[in-house]
């Protein structure tokens, strides 16, 4: 039978240019090769930014030449909350820079996030000096907010560590941080302002989970809308972040997950409904590794709540139950990809 189609014009182009996903490698390190394969299921799903949470202080997993303890001692830990399994890891230039081609072949920019002042732990385990009150401190082994942080005559080493994060990684924007610090206001301002300055100077774009003062980074609002509305009021750049829509640490479903983060349960429905106001960059998923030690659970976590982002991201109109549809098909290919539907529960960590 003949089949006559009249003539058709398909464009098919995404609604909002920033569709990302955080990895958190500092809390448990993931290798190389487990980074590599989730680029790939970024790339399947158009999935254009990957935000790399390098440093933390849990672990330091980036090498930097002039100091070279911060991954000899920084990346890692004796044990994590009492198991007694010491755990670490870090990447050396090469695997970095073979990640960043990696991605970029597949369309994926890579934003790597040094984290400061605060979450510095693993960095003043090894260089004491640095932080605000010099003294010896281990690499951190529980989770939660550490109070040690950088002073601010740390700010030339932290200029150091960004020279070589953008020979490395040559994108566009590079992630400050700047959330969850006890430092005073004031001092944690000016040091964060000083720090995007630095990459603003050099022709790159900071951004950061909080305000850094210089209206030209990035903000990520993680704790609620209204922070959005305030950073795009002032004319900021804003990629929308917020934990109860966007957190995939959170357990899917209130029974029968894997451990977790406590709080909150965030589902594929939470996800695809992520708020957008209007003037947003986009939207990214964050994933904290405090509980993930394998690929299977990181994996089991991102889907499908990943592709439900990665949907709404470019999708001229929401339509829920038009994806609910296409995830039944969908669903086979990422069974096909050895993508767990589901993931054996590990024995909960010590607390």
């Amino acid at each position: 039978m003949d089949w006559t189609l009249p003539g058709v014009d398909i464009r098919d182009v995404p609604r909002l240019p920033w569709r990302g996903f955080m990895l958190d490698v500092a809390r448990h390190f993931q290798p190389i090769h487990v980074v590599r394969r989730f680029i790939d299921l970024m790339a399947l799903h158009k999935l254009n930014v990957l935000h790399l949470h390098l440093t933390d202080d849990q672990g330091w997993r980036m090498p930097v030449p002039s100091h070279p303890l911060l991954t000899s001692v920084g990346s890692w830990r004796t044990e994590t909350n009492g198991d007694g399994v010491p755990h670490g890891g870090s990447y050396t230039r090469a695997e970095l820079e073979g990640l960043v081609a990696h991605a970029a072949e597949r369309g994926i920019r890579i934003m790597p996030e040094i984290e400061m002042p605060g979450h510095a732990r693993a960095a003043l385990a090894a260089y004491p000096d640095l932080g605000v009150a010099p003294e010896p401190l281990p690499v951190w082994t529980r989770w939660g907010i550490s109070d040690a942080a950088f002073g601010l005559h740390a700010l030339g080493f932290v200029r150091e560590v960004l020279a070589e994060v953008l020979e490395i990684f040559p994108g566009e924007y590079v992630h400050l941080g700047g959330d969850e610090c006890l430092l005073p206001e004031e001092i944690h301002g000016r040091f964060l302002k000083q720090a995007a300055k630095y990459l603003l100077d050099r022709g790159r774009i900071p951004a950061a989970w909080e305000p850094t003062g210089e209206p030209r980074s990035v903000v990520m609002p993680w704790k609620d809308v209204t922070q959005a509305a305030t950073a795009l009021e002032r004319g900021q750049p804003v990629v929308m972040t917020p934990h109860t829509s966007t957190y995939l640490d959170y357990p899917q479903s209130d029974s029968g997950e894997p451990p977790g983060q406590p709080g909150h349960v965030v589902t594929s429905k939470d996800v695809y409904h992520v708020p957008l106001p209007d003037g947003v960059l986009g939207a990214q998923c964050q994933l904290w590794t405090e509980h993930i030690r394998t690929r299977e659970h990181l994996e089991y976590m991102a889907f499908p709540r990943l592709a439900a982002l990665a949907d709404t991201l470019w999708s001229q109109r929401r339509e829920w139950e038009g994806f609910t549809t296409r995830m039944r098909h969908h669903a086979s290919r990422l069974a096909a990809l050895s993508i767990p539907a589901e993931v054996r529960r590990e024995p909960c960590e010590h607390q």
